[in-house]
């Protein structure tokens, strides 16, 4: 009765997350069709958010009956994990990507009424599913709803943890299990984060699990629906979903083959509805874009399907450079650190340190893997350290090795870990020693979300004691010129953003900035030109009137990239079209005019 119990938890919860899925999606065709601004629309979306949310507490307060004192611990400690990113998701946006992406592209799509290109941002034609989920409450002002919905995925697939674990074991397990994936560093960051990489977590999770439920022969047919609609949306929720989207499919290939009983035909047919239905969530993306562009997976894959969209350059780019020439490059790694990166990834990473992870996921994943091998469930536990070991290799040779990158390997290593406390706590003689252990564990995770809330320190704002603006001026340094635009500037201007890493939620007049990091269209113009007005005329064409600058940068970028002759030109154009409005904090408001 309790397996069943769990096994209709886990679907349940799966499912919640594909009707979430199916939610974006309506709101994504809907969007293309001109109805961003639909208040019909707009409160679908709000309203299966809020019932997605219903859910997930009715079933967590519901687990608190379900165990024992132990448990009870777990489960408070996973509550105030909960109210403290509560409280972190109630000040404003000011991680990069929602200024950026996440938050920035929604607000355009608000602003013009629809979903439309943004040719200037290459990743806005990345599939953004969680996205259509923020944009009603971009279009409200409540911007930090999208925050909590972001977590909200997380304590979904904590959930979904905790219901398969309880299944193998029992509730202890399955909330530890729960409490130790939603305390890693990386995930406590992320969840009050407008980001999509948990959503990309769950999806890749749930479907890694239906696929193990599916192995055992009962109900095949639902278990095999939900695992290939799961991992349709990971792709639907980001591109390296595509990747967690492959090896789940031959996942399911190869366990679908050794099950000898089945001929041939039912093989290939069950192989044809795993692709068929998990091709769904992300079809209307790929159409899109192959309508916009010619390439229905831009920006990437360029040399098979040459773009038809106008995007600036960026710059320099090290996408041709290998995973370790790259690293010694850019930060001077030895061969031997290089060949470290899967254990230094655990045990050395780093907030806002690209050459540390710039993330933090604790030991605590890996130390006791040695131990989780034994005992029963080896099969499911291959399965799952193969899944994590080759989502890990594609993140370390194709893309720059981020924390939040490999998120969908992070849930797996916590089973392998919970595993792991199963079987020692049955062999050892001492469990005090196991119990110091874990506390350790925890310990570590507590101590960095204490360290990041004060950090964050949200608390005068969230009561009252400080302002929006003086929040925000606190957190940003470009604030004050985005205040300054916004107040004084009319609505008709247009800016150039020059090294304010393209961070445009918080400007409300039309913007531009290059594709890429670095001023690829400006030092174009300032290269063909042969006189000061060229300038000026290059960029009076993209109908630009004043440029937002942080000093610094441009200054460094301008003397290492220009020859002498073309400096003085640049020195002429600002001489004599460009006039300061504006400075503060490093960074300049410069008006365009002559």
């Amino acid at each position: 009765m309790m397996e069943d119990r769990f096994s209709v938890l886990l679907f349940r919860t799966c499912l919640v997350g594909c009707l979430l899925g199916i939610v974006g999606t309506i709101y994504f065709l809907l969007g293309l069709a001109g109805y961003v601004g639909s208040s019909l629309l707009n409160l679908f979306v709000a309203a299966s958010l809020v019932a997605a949310t219903v859910f997930f507490l009715a079933e967590f307060i519901g687990v608190l009956w379900e165990t024992n004192w132990v448990g009870r611990i777990l489960w408070l400690s996973i509550f105030v994990i909960l109210g403290t990113e509560i409280i972190l998701c109630l000040v404003p946006p000011t991680a990069r990507d929602e200024l950026t992406h996440h938050l920035a592209i929604p607000q355009l799509y608000v602003r013009a009424g629809r979903i439309i290109e943004v040719p200037m941002a290459p990743y806005s034609y990345f599939p953004m599913l969680l996205d259509m989920l923020y944009t009603p409450w971009v279009y409200w002002g409540y911007d930090s709803v999208p925050k909590l919905i972001h977590g909200l995925f997380a304590f979904l697939t904590g959930l979904s943890l905790y219901a398969y674990l309880s299944r193998r074991m029992n509730a202890v397990y399955g909330l530890l299990g729960f409490f130790f994936f939603i305390s890693v560093p990386s995930v406590l960051r992320l969840s009050h984060w407008a980001y999509v990489d948990l959503g990309t977590a769950f999806y890749t999770t749930a479907a890694l699990l239906c696929i193990l439920r599916w192995r055992e022969g009962k109900a095949w047919g639902q278990w095999l629906t939900m695992a290939a609609l799961s991992a349709g949306f990971a792709v639907a929720t980001k591109p390296n979903g595509l990747v967690a989207w492959l090896l789940l499919f031959f996942l399911f290939a190869w366990l679908a083959v050794r099950q000898t009983e089945r001929g041939f035909g039912k093989i290939l047919s069950k192989c044809v509805l795993f692709v068929a239905a998990g091709a769904l969530p992300f079809l209307p993306w790929l159409a899109k874009n192959w309508l916009q562009t010619g390439n229905p997976f831009f920006p990437l894959l360029g040399g098979f399907f040459p773009a038809k969209t106008g995007v600036e350059g960026g710059g320099v780019s090290y996408v041709s450079l290998g995973v370790f020439a790259k690293r010694e490059l850019l930060y001077g790694e030895s061969w031997w650190q290089i060949m470290a990166l899967p254990l230094r990834l655990f045990f050395f990473g780093r907030d806002d340190d690209p050459q540390y992870f710039d993330g933090v996921l604790g030991p605590s994943l890996v130390l006791l893997l040695p131990w989780a091998f034994k005992g029963k469930w080896l099969e499911e536990k291959k399965l799952l350290i193969s899944f994590a070991v080759l989502f890990f290799v594609y993140a370390l040779f194709l893309v720059d090795l981020r924390a939040r990158y490999i998120l969908p390997i992070v849930p797996p290593t916590v089973i392998l870990l919970t595993y792991g406390v199963f079987n020692v706590y049955l062999r050892i003689k001492r469990p005090a020693y196991l119990f110091a252990a874990l506390l350790g564990f925890a310990a570590f995770n507590g101590y960095y979300l204490c360290r990041y809330f004060q950090d964050v320190a949200p608390l005068r704002y969230v009561i009252g004691q400080e302002t929006r603006a003086a929040y925000l001026t606190r957190a940003l340094p470009e604030y004050p010129a985005f205040q300054y635009i916004n107040r004084e500037l009319s609505p008709t201007t247009k800016i150039y953003l020059l090294f304010v890493g393209r961070r445009g939620y918080y400007c409300e007049r039309e913007y531009f900035h290059d594709g890429g990091e670095l001023p690829g269209f400006l030092l174009r113009a300032i290269q063909s030109a042969k006189e000061p007005a060229d300038v000026a005329r290059r960029l009076k064409a993209r109908h630009l009137t004043h440029l937002l600058v942080r000093d610094e940068l441009l200054i460094r970028f301008l003397r290492d990239n220009l020859d002498p002759a073309q400096q003085r030109l640049w020195v002429d154009f600002t001489t004599n079209h460009l006039q300061s409005v504006f400075r503060g904090r490093g960074y300049s408001v410069l008006q365009l005019h002559g």
